[in-house]
């Protein structure tokens, strides 16, 4: 009886250490997976211009108008490019895809980055790169061709607004 009436007081309070009114301190969730600040959406019907040091570069794909921006059904950004543009990884990570010339899409390139995330560069008229290539931020991985340039971002599969990424 001796024994229960221990471990009956040593399990109460051990609980009351869960309902004690001492404050607690705070927890912080913070994403370090890439830097997400937003672009200025009144920037979208400007031009987006290059800087020349690539570690100063605005995590853009390519220079120029965004035409056409994210939705449900158009899950990417559409630029306004001239051909020969050069085309730039927006982070550094690993050419998962690189080939295809198809009517729709051109030839494209996907590089998967840390985290899940994943970017599709396509309407190219020349590239770089090749699968399994490891790209830094800002290298140029292709040429734009006579369409539209498009750009797509996914994480996990799941298609996401890239001008929460962009900068």
């Amino acid at each position: 009886m001796l024994i229960k009436l221990f471990s009956l007081a040593f399990i109460l309070m051990t609980l009351s250490g869960c309902f004690s009114s001492s404050p607690k301190p705070s927890v912080i969730v913070v994403e370090k997976s890439i830097n997400q600040q937003n672009i200025d959406q009144a920037r979208l019907g400007s031009p987006i211009k290059a800087v020349k040091n690539p570690k100063k570069t605005p995590n853009i794909p390519v220079v120029g108008k965004v035409v056409k921006t994210f939705s449900e059904q158009h899950p990417g950004l559409t630029f306004n490019t001239q051909p020969n543009q050069p085309v730039r990884a927006i982070l550094d990570g690993i050419v998962a895809y690189s080939g295809g010339k198809t009517k729709s899409l051109g030839k494209m390139i996907v590089i998967k980055h840390p985290l899940g995330f994943y970017s599709s560069y396509t309407q190219n008229q020349s590239l770089k790169v090749k699968s399994g290539d490891e790209v830094k931020r800002g290298q140029v991985i292709a040429l734009t061709g006579t369409d539209n340039f498009y750009f797509e971002m996914k994480k996990f599969k799941v298609p996401i607004n890239p001008l929460k990424y962009l900068k």
